[in-house]
């Protein structure tokens, strides 16, 4: 049986300000805490590509204080965007402050030339880039000090602070992509499957994750739309099947609710619209589908969906949660405080209690001098 959580790709509808976008998925995601959803996913993007979540983590270390159960996950952090120490420390950050709430997707990302042009990689270079982050990650993780001579990356006893208090094994989801089946492999990461991939290639590499990873676990990003009956889901649904039916499916498709085309539409987008208990139903088909997915991310929030419509999605599909949950798995780690070991004055300074050893230190942190 499936853990239901929601998903969130960052759309912003007509007239909406991407501060609005924010607020409005806080209320959702504190509603969604209070209602028993699993987990919240958030998906990164940059310079306006659509999404307007340009670092979830940030927002993360936000919601980690206005919720208090549901689970936040990055659905991806950009690999090669990112100076990995920076990303193994914000997310240990993250993660302590939520008290091990954080799961934290790892893939490449979008790699167009504008893209890599501005974080400094070349396109062909990013999927090697990203399995290098996974590994310096799972060291940072699991070790709390990193030594790694790689082809873009090299450290030598670069110490995490903080600590991080789980493994990296539940930490991380590593995206399915080129890299995803090697590294899940050697390092027991869950797999994410993320929406718009075709159905035989989503298969596919469900198959081969499952016969590599014994035990591990498999998420899959769907989108959907619950309404009180299925002709008002459907209506309130229009807008946000044509948007993304012309982004992932390079189809420009004019039809209605009543069209012959919107539900296989909807099959292609991974998307479930209709009552309660009929997008259930859909969970229900897929998760046998893939061999009892273990974790079902939806994203009710979309373009052109109205905040309330989305709160009252969240709120209609809620019932149907326990059901569903009944037998899931729980098998996150808790959270740990490992605390920091002493450690050695760098060479050149000298220790002191009080603040005022070393008349540099002084001078650069403002402290007086010891009375004599």
């Amino acid at each position: 049986m499936p853990r239901i959580d929601l998903f969130y790709y960052g759309d912003t509808s007509p007239g909406q300000s991407p501060a609005q976008l924010y607020r409005e998925i806080e209320e959702q995601i504190v509603l969604g805490d209070q209602l028993g959803y699993h987990g919240a996913w958030v998906t990164e993007h940059h310079f306006q590509a659509r999404g307007e979540v340009p670092d979830p983590l940030t927002l993360f270390a936000r919601l980690s204080g206005t919720t208090e159960r549901i689970r936040l996950g990055t659905s991806i952090a950009c690999a090669p965007y990112y100076h990995p120490i920076r990303l193994a420390e914000q997310a240990a950050l993250v993660d302590a402050l939520s008290g091990g709430r954080l799961d934290l997707g790892v893939g490449t990302g979008m790699t167009t030339p504008e893209l890599a042009a501005v974080w400094g990689f070349q396109p062909d270079d990013a999927a090697r880039r990203a399995k290098e982050v996974h590994e310096i990650l799972t060291q940072a993780f699991d070790d709390g000090v990193v030594n790694y001579a790689g082809e873009f990356y090299s450290f030598a006893d670069v110490r995490i602070s903080p600590p991080a208090g789980r493994p990296a094994s539940d930490l991380i989801w590593t995206a399915a992509g080129r890299n995803a089946i090697p590294l899940a492999t050697a390092h027991g990461f869950r797999l994410m499957i993320p929406r718009p991939l075709p159905l035989a290639q989503r298969l596919q590499i469900n198959d081969e994750y499952r016969a590599e990873v014994p035990g591990g676990e498999v998420i899959h990003l769907r989108s959907g739309l619950v309404g009180p009956t299925r002709e008002i889901a459907r209506e309130r649904a229009v807008e946000f099947l044509r948007e993304y039916a012309a982004v992932y499916l390079r189809t420009d498709w004019r039809g209605g609710p009543d069209s012959e085309a919107f539900d296989d539409i909807a099959e292609k987008l991974s998307f479930a619209v209709g009552t309660a208990e009929e997008v259930a139903d859909k969970i229900w088909e897929w998760t046998e589908q893939f061999g009892g997915t273990e974790e079902t991310a939806i994203q009710f929030h979309g373009p052109r969906v109205e905040h309330a419509h989305v709160l009252e999605s969240i709120e209609l599909f809620a019932p149907q949660l326990d059901a569903l949950q009944a037998d899931a798995p729980r098998t996150s780690v808790a959270w740990e405080d490992r605390g920091i070991p002493d450690r050695p004055v760098p060479a050149g300074l000298t220790p002191y209690s009080d603040g005022v050893g070393d008349p540099d230190v002084r001078r650069l942190v403002g402290a007086q001098p010891a009375a004599r």
